[in-house]
């Protein structure tokens, strides 16, 4: 069988990097990446409402998007965190900041450096929690310095991520459902607790956003789920190994480098890395694995960046007529 490799990249989009100002774009810069978008293909992936794009690209990796619906976040990931199976009724509750423009607020996801700190979670969580418990949720520390909710009861409401809502008007993303009304009660409440948080002041200081809102989403339990053979996968990310601890399966450990990567590859094999930056996923990555494709190692190539789906089969880099095309040329494809 082909050796297939399917490399997913959590919470890194050049396009969004270079919109935002966070990198230049030219020629030069991230030229592995540019070659296989160039010579084989490049595509936008779509926003999707019930799951965020890294949980969405590992869904379409493992092909069960089309039954996305037996894998709810939360508790999947949940499942992946303890090593058990999460039972129960549960929730993400993801840090957030609402911004005030002239006739709505906008939705920002923290992202990179401006995420929530451990410190920051540490100090906030008391305060969130105590209020929470009223209200018949218990509070736990997730992955990504987030929340999880789990319910005393099972909730009838349907939530959107918060990249859903941030591109999105308000009338379209508040929760839905019988039960929305007390979760929305509860958001407003949550900002309230968070408005004037020291948290916050000292998050002022230092020029990131405040940490004003909590955003709920993900939510629904667990069910029974057919027994599917998934490919090998690598990488530390626990809604990857939540899936694969629901299908009595195991995903081996992110491969130090990509030469480790190589020396296991599967037909197929998914490996979730994590890497600080665009420059490093060029040169740790990329680079080892384009030579890889060329040489036949590999016989295809897909990297998910969050946003942006980048596939190249081995046949595609030796058509020299195709010019690179960096990340900001991609919008226009």
């Amino acid at each position: 069988m082909l050796k297939t490799l399917t490399l997913i990249v959590p919470h890194l989009s050049p396009v969004r990097a270079i919109a935002n100002g966070q990198a230049a774009d030219g020629p030069s810069r991230w030229r592995h990446l540019a070659r296989l978008a160039g010579r084989g293909a490049v595509a936008q992936r779509s926003i999707n409402a019930k799951v965020d794009s890294f949980q969405g690209a590992v869904l379409d990796a493992l092909s069960l998007h089309d039954v996305a619906t037996h894998y709810p976040s939360a508790a999947v990931l949940r499942s992946g965190e303890t090593g058990q199976r999460a039972e129960g009724f549960w929730l993400r509750a993801q840090p957030i900041h609402f911004a005030a423009g002239l006739d709505r607020l906008t939705t920002v996801v923290l992202q990179g450096d401006r995420r929530m700190s451990e410190a920051e979670r540490a100090a906030l969580a008391p305060v969130l929690d105590e209020h929470l418990q009223s209200s018949g949720f218990e509070l736990h520390p997730a992955a990504n310095n987030e929340w999880l909710l789990r319910s005393e009861q099972p909730l009838q409401v349907q939530t959107v991520t918060p990249e859903y809502a941030a591109a999105n008007p308000r009338a379209q993303i508040l929760p839905q459902g019988r039960d929305s009304a007390g979760l929305r009660r509860l958001m407003t409440e949550m900002q309230m607790l968070l408005h004037e948080h020291p948290v916050n002041a000292q998050r002022q200081e230092r020029g990131v956003p405040a940490i004003n809102a909590v955003w709920f989403h993900g939510e629904g339990m667990l069910s029974d789920i057919a027994p599917v053979s998934l490919p090998t996968a690598y990488g530390e990310d626990l809604f990857l190994r939540g899936i694969y601890l629901l299908h009595d399966q195991a995903a081996g450990a992110q491969p130090a480098d990509a030469a480790a990567l190589l020396s296991s590859v599967q037909a197929p094999t998914v490996a979730v890395i994590d890497v600080p930056d665009l420059d490093a996923l060029e040169s740790r990555w990329l680079a080892p694995l384009s030579r890889a494709l060329l040489t036949g190692s590999i016989s295809r190539l897909e990297v998910l960046l969050d946003d942006w789906r980048v596939t190249a089969e081995r046949g595609a880099l030796f058509k020299l007529w195709r010019r690179e095309r960096p990340p900001g040329e991609w919008a226009a494809c």
